[in-house]
């Protein structure tokens, strides 16, 4: 603007150019500015132009080895650009030249573009860094006439922030002259709004066409082409020119951390301040508790940072509860607790993948974020290896997002196990599982496995057992003794376990190995008294009988009388319990079958269990056994095959007997297992329900096992022969006579029992 009004660019220009003596003619006239203090006229500035390039090519190999060929390209392609800058460029090279490639740092920023370009066409030239910092970014701005990148730049023109008192860079400058950091910036009225796309009053990051937008939504994956690897997909950075898919920004960042060493996602990659998440996190001694951690606020006397253990939490009555707790949220800037939250409908969000709305973990809803967990840890390249696999997470998916959720971030043993035994399939073995954790550990990882075919089944007790054995044994240090135990748990235990049918049972190991135990102990207690198994005699076996609570070693002691390894000793044997009349009345029975029958909360498993023993006194170790072809559903009646003859159930337990037959399955790993065999599947691939848990199952429904068999049992035996009632219930012929015979009709003890339990008094005998 002048004082006859506006004007035009070149003449600005023009009126703004000196007038003077031309330093390669001489002679006087209006002047174009050169390096320096130099300058032309315009007939000299444009004689120079048509040796420019030569005088460049000239310059630049006078003071670096660079082929003519690249020199050219550069001037070229620097002279399609835009205006021709050579007679600049060749003047700066003239006068500054030696200094300039020497130190590019310095160079003017014509300089700087024509050496990016000979760097960039092959010239041995060293990249062009910040002349701050070192680094090789973008370098756009100077400081005290060095280029610099940007935060160079903003760290030199750093002042003392007019709010917090913090030296830092300035982000904006108020109506009143006070100047704001960009932590005090955020706290102002105008920075904060609704955001657009989820509605939560936020920092606006972003003021789009449709609205502000906060930091997240920003940010947030939706459909787009990515520009590395050109699906469409879910991007950041949608409707941009930098549209990218979570993937490929993963791989983008991945760069070796220049502080720990480690390759992993990194701030700044691909620069000489590459820093992962953990170390590029600023960490110093906490101004209240003097640990080294975090910093998370400044404090209010500006002396320094605290960490967030310090920092006093926003405790506010919070509107749904009315208790004083922390503030988790606020709602139309009421606040809300923890607790009360995310209960609110208002805290829902849409999923950033299906839409759903819900409460949110990492911007995903419960069912997203658990396949998303499920895929990294099965990835498709796997699934698409093995079928199997591919079985196992389509099964998986099935899951309870909750139930899947919880256990990936508990970090549980088993999740990092399967991880690891999916992706290599020479770990897929027992032995490999054997030594990777406890039974408890491994027991899921084992079971999965299992189920899906990618691990041959076994029986689980047994192989713990033969795992325990040799550990157990090698306590004896005598190595003929110790042969010769050995020998006897194989004939005694091995033997009869291995020839089972069945699954082996906690309860048939538990007193094999307090019986081993209990040999080990007696050894150790005659070497003490300098003694031998060979020199063992009875009364060092009653003397050590009566030391304490000692376990019944009468088969051990005979097994090694027969040869020549001790004297013929004996020991007691386990005292065989009699049959107990004690039982509940027959009204009582039916009583406690028909509430558990009519409950909709009991299980059918459960139901039919309680009917097998109310009814027909089977044993919770024989109804546990039951497979899926023993029992038979027709549209008339149900069978049961628990002896060599079908039993007919009753009318009240068939439906208790089809739901418990039509779901076989047991609890896995985020789902529930495929159908088993066993009609009470246990958690134990291939392995049935223990006995045990049966039994607390009836004790937590109101129905004591031992009575509830009795009083069967005792009814049972007075109306069928013995043979009968052992053919339909699976009861030994033996324990069959035995009943019949404890039942009989002039049995004082069961005829006291019935007195007992239906309070007839006793009849006086007359003398």
């Amino acid at each position: 603007m002048t004082s006859t009004g506006r004007i035009c660019a070149p003449c600005v220009r023009r009126l703004a150019a000196r007038t003077g003596r031309c330093d390669r003619c001489g002679q006087t006239g209006r002047l174009q500015a050169g390096p320096g203090e130099t300058a032309y006229c315009k007939r000299c500035w444009v004689d120079m132009k048509a040796g420019a390039a030569d005088r460049i090519v000239e310059e630049v190999r006078r003071h670096r080895r660079v082929a003519a060929a690249i020199v050219r390209l550069a001037i070229e392609q620097m002279a399609s650009a835009g205006r021709d800058r050579g007679v600049r460029l060749m003047l700066e090279l003239r006068a500054h030249g030696e200094d300039w490639f020497a130190d590019p740092a310095i160079g003017s920023v014509l300089f700087g573009t024509f050496y990016d370009l000979l760097h960039q066409h092959g010239a041995r030239l060293p990249e062009r860094r910040c002349g701050g910092c070192g680094t090789t970014r973008t370098l756009t701005e100077r400081v005290e006439g060095r280029v610099s990148c940007r935060r160079c730049y903003r760290i030199a023109h750093h002042n003392t922030c007019d709010g917090c008192g913090d030296v830092t860079n300035m982000e904006r400058v108020l109506s009143d002259g006070r100047r704001l950091c960009q932590r005090c910036t955020n706290k102002l009225p105008d920075e904060n709004a609704i955001c657009a796309r989820c509605g939560n009053h936020r920092l606006i990051a972003y003021r789009s066409p449709d609205g502000p937008l906060c930091s997240t939504c920003r940010g947030s994956s939706q459909l787009d082409t990515c520009t590395v690897c050109g699906e469409i997909t879910a991007c950041l950075f949608h409707g941009s020119e930098k549209a990218i898919c979570k993937p490929c920004s993963d791989e983008a960042s991945v760069d070796t951390c220049t502080i720990c060493g480690s390759e992993r996602q990194c701030r700044w990659p691909r620069t000489a301040r590459a820093a992962c998440e953990q170390c590029s996190n600023p960490r110093e001694p906490c101004v209240s508790c003097g640990e080294v951690r975090l910093r998370h606020r400044r404090a209010e006397d500006g002396s320094g940072y605290l960490c967030w253990a310090c920092v006093a939490p926003i405790i506010e009555t919070c509107t749904s509860c009315g208790d004083d707790r922390i503030v988790n949220g606020r709602i139309e800037g009421r606040p809300f607790c923890p607790l009360c939250y995310p209960r609110q409908p208002e805290s829902f969000r849409p999923c950033t993948n299906c839409g759903t709305v819900t409460r949110l973990i990492a911007k995903l809803c419960p069912r997203c974020r658990a396949d998303q967990m499920i895929r990294e840890m099965i990835p498709d390249d796997l699934t698409a290896s093995d079928t199997r696999i591919a079985r196992l997470r389509e099964r998986w998916f099935q899951g309870a997002p909750s139930k899947i959720i919880h256990a990936f971030e508990r970090g549980t043993v088993a999740c990092t196990l399967i991880a690891r035994v999916l992706a290599d399939p020479a770990l897929r073995t027992h032995a490999y599982l054997d030594q990777a954790g406890s039974e408890y550990q491994t027991r899921a990882v084992r079971s999965v496995l299992i189920d899906h075919e990618l691990l041959p089944p076994r029986d689980e007790l047994l192989a713990r057992f033969e795992l325990w054995l040799p550990d157990a044994l090698a306590e004896i240090p005598d190595p003929g003794e110790r042969r010769t135990v050995t020998q006897y748990a194989r004939w005694r235990h091995l033997r009869a376990l291995r020839r089972n049918t069945m699954p082996s049972r906690s309860g048939q190991l538990s007193w094999r190995r307090i019986e081993i135990m209990g040999i080990i102990e007696l050894l150790e207690w005659i070497h003490a008294r300098g003694g031998s198994l060979a020199s063992l005699t009875q009364a060092d076996v009653d003397e050590w009988l009566t030391g304490g609570t000692r376990p019944f070693l009468h088969h051990f002691l005979k097994w090694v009388g027969r040869g020549d390894r001790s004297h013929r000793l004996t020991a007691p044997r386990q005292p065989s319990t009699g049959l107990n009349p004690q039982a509940l009345s027959d009204d009582e029975r039916w009583r406690l079958f028909a509430d558990v029958a009519s409950d909709a909360s009991i299980d059918a498993h459960t139901k039919f269990a309680a009917g097998l023993m109310l009814m027909f006194g089977i044993r919770a170790a024989k109804i546990v056994q039951l497979r899926a072809e023993d029992v038979t559903l027709t549209e008339e009646t149900v069978l049961v095959h628990l002896g060599t003859e079908p039993l007919v159930l009753p009318a009240e337990l068939a439906p208790a007997a089809a739901g418990a037959a039509s779901n076989r399955t047991a609890p896995r790993m985020f789902v529930e297992s495929i159908q088993q065999e066993w009609v009470y599947p246990g958690t134990r691939a291939g392995h049935h329900m223990a006995p045990d848990t049966l039994n607390t199952r009836l004790r937590a429904v109101g129905i004591p096992p031992r009575l509830a068999r009795t009083s069967a049992l005792i009814a049972l035996a007075q109306e069928l022969p013995p043979v009968v009632l052992s053919r339909l219930t699976g009861l030994e012929i033996s324990a069959a006579i035995a009943w019949s015979n404890a039942i009989g009709a002039n049995s004082n003890a069961y005829a006291a029992a019935v007195v007992e339990r239906i309070g007839m008094p006793l009849p006086i005998p007359r003398c």
